[in-house]
This record gives C-alpha cells, sequence and structure tokens, in this order.
C-alpha cells in the first residue's frame, strides 16, 4: 500500500511538471513576399510579423503582433480566433489609429495579412505570405 501511495504522488508531481508546459501557448514568425493596395497591382514586400501570446495576458486569445524592423517596430494587442474545426485561426485587433489589423493563418502556414484604414481614404491593404511556428 505504502510503495503505491509513492507512485501516485510521483505521478501527480510529473504531471504538475509538465502539462503546463505542454500547454503553453507558441508564437509564430511570418513573412510576406507581397502587398496589395485596394484593387491596384500588387507589389514585391519583405515585411515580417512576429504573433506571440502576450505576457500579462488574462486569457488564453490575448497575444500580440509586432510589426516592422528594429528601427521602425510596433506592438500590436491582438485577440486569437480558432476555427471550431482548426483548420486555422486568426489574429484580429481593435481599432487603432484608424486602422484594424486581421491576420489569419491557414494550413500548412499560407497567411494573409490586411489592414483596412482610413488614413489616406477609406482603403485595404493586403499582404500575402507565410508563417511558421516560432520557439
Amino acid at each position: 500500500m505504502m510503495e503505491h501511495i509513492k507512485v501516485t504522488r510521483y505521478l501527480v508531481a510529473i504531471t504538475l511538471f509538465i502539462v503546463p508546459a505542454a500547454a503553453k501557448a507558441v508564437g509564430y514568425e511570418c513573412n510576406f513576399t507581397r502587398y496589395c493596395v485596394e484593387e491596384r497591382s500588387c507589389q514585391p514586400s519583405g515585411l515580417t510579423l512576429h504573433i506571440r501570446p502576450r505576457a500579462e495576458a488574462s486569457a488564453p486569445d490575448q497575444w500580440e503582433m509586432e510589426t516592422g524592423g528594429a528601427a521602425t517596430a510596433r506592438t500590436i494587442p491582438v485577440r486569437q480566433i480558432r476555427d471550431p474545426l482548426g483548420d486555422s485561426h486568426s489574429y484580429v485587433s481593435g481599432m487603432e489609429y484608424d486602422t484594424i489589423h486581421l491576420v489569419s493563418i491557414f494550413k500548412r502556414g499560407i497567411t494573409r495579412y490586411s489592414m483596412h484604414n482610413s488614413v489616406e481614404g477609406i482603403q485595404s491593404q493586403n499582404f500575402h505570405g507565410t508563417c511558421k511556428v516560432a520557439p
């Protein structure tokens, strides 16, 4: 009986150690090769995004998106929305300086990033690229 209690305690300890690590959310590194504004023609893009859970998050759907390079980096709070079928997930911001951001990651990392804004008249800007799981 005493041996059974020791084994049970050992298994509980291992479970408490492993489960939080496995439940930890991962981030994404995204690279975009094409940029389009409204119905005008597209052009090459070198935009990168980093999407990760917010450090101070109080709920699992609270993430952040970092845009630009080191000199122009901006961090935008976004909310994660998961597809109930598990085929994709999206990240959407609230209105920020007349702009709403939406990133959708589909199977095999195919990704679309859209910004809808009214800074220079109402327009949408779309980026085409891919995201991969970041360490």
